[in-house]
């Protein structure tokens, strides 16, 4: 923080923003990852269902090809709605850390994230056999 003298401040004002910006300096910065991963949630959220989305094209045209339509009975349909389950629990993460709310914290969306891009990654493998 840079506090210029031509501010208008005196020297007790000065001290006491600089003693307030030092006392929330980490709870500022654990503020901005959480929001930082939430918004990160939010993406793999969108893309995952995007890739849902192009999964379920692209299944329709496979059943369509009956040369190809054993390729449906591949796909695990548990493993289906795990990943849209864990994709619901991923967006009210991070609409919470969006949101300010104090219990979710960055790590907390970090391992989730991680938890519904290898579940998604799971899924879309078996699907590109």
């Amino acid at each position: 923080m840079t506090i210029a003298s031509s501010s208008g401040l005196n020297d007790k004002d000065i001290e006491r923003m600089l003693a307030e910006s030092e006392q929330y300096a980490e709870q500022d910065k654990a503020r901005r990852l959480v929001i930082e991963e939430a918004n990160r949630a939010d993406s793999v959220c969108t893309d995952t269902e995007k890739g849902e989305f192009l999964f379920r094209f692209f299944l329709d045209i496979l059943t369509r090809l009956s040369a190809m339509n054993e390729f449906k009975d591949q796909l695990d349909a548990t493993e289906k709605d795990k990943v849209t389950k864990l994709v619901g629990e991923l967006r009210e993460l991070a609409a919470k850390g969006q949101s300010a709310d104090p219990s979710v914290d960055a790590e907390t969306i970090k391992q989730k994230i991680d938890e519904t891009q290898q579940a998604s990654l799971g899924l879309f493998q078996k699907v590109r056999l």
